[in-house]
């Protein structure tokens, strides 16, 4: 391609072959108004409402998730914390976000809408993680592949999903994507300073509000290199990369120094450490592609696109990482055997795939100079490949919805026997009865069916896991104790065993409760002192529907 490229002076290459490359075609406001380009502004805004009424259909489809109720509880314990000058658990040592970024965040945007609120903030950072997808793509392609780059990120039902879940994956994918924005930016600027710090930030502060996006930085350093390669060659690509991955790695230094051991403990157990899980690679990377396999293809088909067509060898390579980027969570999961949060995280490596994805639909759709035959095919394409990911997309959002029980039901027993029950109360995933009922429970009455340590009344010697729970039920320290055999089941059963050998706690009540994996049940005991006989308990004992 030697001899084949010049500079337009507002620093734009533009491609003198016959085929054209990424900006063989004149930008619009870079010479002149384009219709085409206008129309390609305009879809923008029709993708983001698409996006919008997408995740905003489940918002109010389901009560918390586990993960949510967490974050949120959390943010709000945080914030007393602040405030008031309150205890604070340990939350660094085993979250895998930093405590004090997005769960106080997510609590304040509880207090104002409740949960719909916090999901709702959680689609604010989608939509914004959709345009910084559309500022990176036109500025590596045009404008047409960056609609349909939008639109191919939009119609995944990972990406629907994390626009209604109120978790921090959706705040940590867009900070990673601000971040990859300010680096491909960065070259059309004399002095790109400011950006490529801000980039940097932006990148430490997303490591920060979920660990587990450091795996994308090589990603956006990769983009960097080869973003400042195409225009100021291979030695300038490889400083501007060389000097961002020192700027991050500096700050996140920075940041593990100041959070302490606590945080260094947290990183290590639940991102760089984690325990190997159960699940067969075949199962991980299967999962993986029913959710993103048509962005891979397609993404791959933008490689080839490039190679075949007059493009640089930085634009193949840019084309090469970007769809790389999406392999990147799936086989990160097969290595350690787990598909936990997995339909999270291959939408990190989506967005990034998603910029090549829709170069190639692009390249497609350009089957003819004359615009009216561009607009068909553009249509066409949109047909033949969007529609059918977005209706595939909807269905699987719809499904990760499912995936939990409503939890309305228990809540409202809970909340009529835990004021008649004051006391300790030890429940499986306690986080979301105590998120739903925080206002009238503080924190250091719960206890969980994962941990726990208890010293008895005559020693202050804590003794740990099972022996801590029978000595605990055996002196009639918990007031209400809530399973359901789900995911501690073997602990349950032995929970189960101890209460039976008690005597002193009775089933009080039994809520039943379905998901897409089936039905369960939870089951509520209560302690009676002995001066109650068995059966007179203040509550009837609510039977098992139908």
């Amino acid at each position: 391609m030697k001899g084949t490229r010049r500079y337009h002076p507002n620093g734009h290459a533009h491609g003198r072959g016959r085929h054209g490359g990424f900006h063989a075609h004149r930008r619009p406001g870079a010479g002149g108004w384009s219709p085409l380009g206008s129309l390609a502004q305009l879809g923008l805004y029709g993708v983001l409402a698409v996006q919008a009424v997408l995740s905003l259909r489940l918002i109010w489809s389901n009560t918390a998730f586990l993960d949510e109720a967490t974050y949120l509880y959390v943010g709000h314990v945080e914030l007393s914390g602040w405030l008031h000058g309150t205890s604070v658990p340990a939350y660094p040592t085993y979250l895998s976000g930093a405590p004090v970024i997005y769960p106080p965040l997510a609590a304040l945007a509880n207090d104002v809408g409740g949960l719909a609120g916090a999901r709702i903030l959680s689609l604010c950072f989608m939509l914004a993680a959709t345009c910084m997808l559309w500022g990176i793509t036109r500025r590596l392609a045009d404008r047409r592949a960056a609609f349909f780059a939008t639109a191919i990120f939009v119609a995944l039902g990972p990406t629907q999903y994390l626009g209604a879940f109120a978790t921090y994956d959706a705040m940590a994918l867009f900070l990673m994507s601000a971040s990859a924005w300010c680096v491909v930016a960065a070259r059309d600027h004399a002095d790109s300073t400011l950006l490529v710090l801000c980039g940097a930030a932006l990148m430490a502060l997303a490591n920060a509000t979920k660990y587990a996006s450091g795996l994308f930085d090589p990603v956006i350093i990769a983009l960097a290199a080869l973003s400042v390669g195409a225009r100021q060659g291979a030695k300038k690509g490889l400083g501007r990369a060389g000097y961002l991955a020192v700027v991050v790695v500096g700050m996140l230094a920075i940041l593990l120094t100041a959070g302490g051991p606590y945080y260094v403990t947290g990183v290590l157990s639940t991102t760089v450490a984690r325990a190997v899980g159960t699940d067969s690679p075949l199962l991980v990377l299967t999962d993986a592609g029913k959710w993103i396999g048509l962005v891979c293809v397609l993404a791959a088909g933008g490689v080839a696109a490039a190679s075949l067509s007059r493009e640089s060898r930085f634009q193949v390579a840019t084309q090469a990482l970007l769809a790389a980027a999406a392999l990147l969570a799936p086989l990160n999961q097969a290595r350690i055997h787990t598909t936990t949060s997995l339909s999270k995280h291959v939408d990190f490596g989506a967005w990034f795939a998603s910029a090549a994805a829709g170069y190639a639909v692009a390249r497609l759709s350009r089957v003819s100079r004359r615009k009216p035959v561009h607009v068909a095919a553009a249509v066409l394409a949109l047909g033949l490949t969007i529609l059918p990911v977005g209706v595939i997309g909807r269905a699987q959002a719809t499904d990760f919805f499912q995936a939990w029980p409503n939890s309305s039901r228990v809540t409202a027993i809970l909340r009529t026997l835990t004021a008649s029950h004051p006391g300790i109360y030890l429940a499986e995933d306690y986080d979301v009865a105590a998120y739903y009922l925080e206002n009238s429970i503080t924190w250091n009455r719960w206890d969980d069916t994962w941990y726990f340590d208890y010293s008895r009344p005559s020693s202050d010697d804590p003794i740990h896991g099972p022996a801590a729970y029978q000595a605990a039920i055996a002196h009639h320290y918990f007031s209400l104790i809530i399973l359901d055999f789900g995911d501690t089941a073997p602990m349950d059963k032995l929970i189960t065993r101890y209460i039976r050998q008690s005597g002193r706690y009775h089933v009080i009540a039994e809520a039943p409760y379905w998901d897409k994996f089936g039905t369960g049940q939870f089951t509520i005991w209560a302690y009676q002192p002995p001066h109650r006989q068995r059966g007179t308990s203040p509550l009837p004992t609510l039977a098992r529907s139908s």
